[in-house]
């Protein structure tokens, strides 16, 4: 399976957990071709999403802001690079990741609206039982994005803590509110594969 492949699969996959935190089982999810959004979601309301899909990791906000060598003595002092994905991410790391896609210029197809979705503490890349939980301050939230993604074209956005289950949306109305607070041990998403992994452990 190729990269692009793999990727698809995981965009996808991220999607229906975000809907099954949200307990909506959408009728068709689908990967959709740049310059589309990454994932196409069909729900039974009527409604068709182009939903943007990416990943929020630890240390994003210092690794933009500071030079290279500087970079490569942080991550081997916070335990190297692998703490990227197994570190819990900060507010400022949601916000770098927001301002990475805010100028996208997508193309939506008809009838969609446009999401954003913010994966972290993905299973796929480490977050296990023991990873710190994603504990997001609202008004920081707020005050670092509101005013990116109030000018941005999209609709709703959430940010999705799949370990632990934490679940956050904007919107222009309610701006960053929390859906589900994370939960320590609470994984839903766990497949019988990564079920067996842990239990090994």
């Amino acid at each position: 399976m190729d990269q692009q492949t793999l990727q698809e699969n995981r965009e996808r996959e991220w999607v229906r957990r975000l809907f099954e935190q949200k307990g909506i089982a959408p009728i068709d999810v689908r990967s959709l071709k740049c310059p589309a959004p990454d994932v196409g979601v069909a729900l039974s309301d009527g409604r068709f999403l182009a939903i943007e899909v990416t990943e929020v990791l630890a240390g994003e906000h210092a690794r933009r802001n500071a030079r290279k060598k500087e970079v490569q003595q942080a991550q081997q002092a916070a335990g190297g690079i692998g703490s990227m994905f197994t570190r819990p991410a900060s507010a400022l790391d949601v916000a770098c990741r927001i301002e990475a896609k805010v100028g996208k210029d997508y193309h939506v197809p008809n009838g969609h609206q446009l999401h954003l979705l913010l994966a972290a503490g993905t299973f796929e890349h480490g977050a296990m039982a023991s990873t710190p939980l994603l504990y997001i301050s609202i008004p920081e939230l707020n005050q670092l994005t509101h005013s990116m993604l109030a000018h941005s074209r999209y609709q709703h956005v959430y940010l999705h803590l799949q370990r632990g289950c934490g679940l956050y949306e904007w919107n222009r109305h309610d701006r960053w509110h929390e859906i589900h607070p994370p939960m320590a041990h609470q994984d839903a998403y766990l497949s019988p594969q990564l079920l067996g992994q842990e239990a090994g452990k």
